[in-house]
């Protein structure tokens, strides 16, 4: 199982064919609730209509959103408090999206921005 970042969420929301490339030799994929969030709201801040939202959402086929629970909050939080001591912090929502992964078992993030989850012990950055 991977996952996919709001990076790639973007790209192939707007027909970039890496991104469509990617959903057609995996079959396991997700994303989480954080990275659909992130997704949503930049559609909102280009004041897309809901039709075009709901059809770039569409677009994601049989890729799952995991959720948000209790344990994902706690990997989010040792995540995100490690990387700070270490003088390594990056952005509560990738740590967040990175803890929801991990509580799920997925250690495999398909990422443009490899930069920030290369920095988190167990979850592995792939570029497209």
């Amino acid at each position: 199982m991977k996952a996919l970042d709001t990076t790639f969420l973007i790209d192939l929301a707007r027909g970039k064919k890496e991104a469509a490339a990617i959903l057609e030799i995996h079959a396991d994929l997700v994303t989480t609730q954080i990275n659909m969030f992130e997704f949503i709201r930049g559609l909102m801040l280009k004041n897309t209509s809901k039709d075009k939202m709901l059809v770039a959402i569409r677009a994601f086929g049989s890729v799952r959103v995991l959720p948000l629970t209790d344990e994902g909050i706690l990997e989010a939080a040792e995540i995100s408090s490690s990387l700070i001591n270490d003088g390594l912090e990056i952005d509560d929502a990738d740590c967040l999206a990175a803890g929801i992964c991990k509580s799920h078992g997925v250690k495999e993030i398909i990422t443009r921005d490899i930069r920030h989850f290369q920095r988190i012990k167990g979850i592995k950055s792939v570029s497209y």
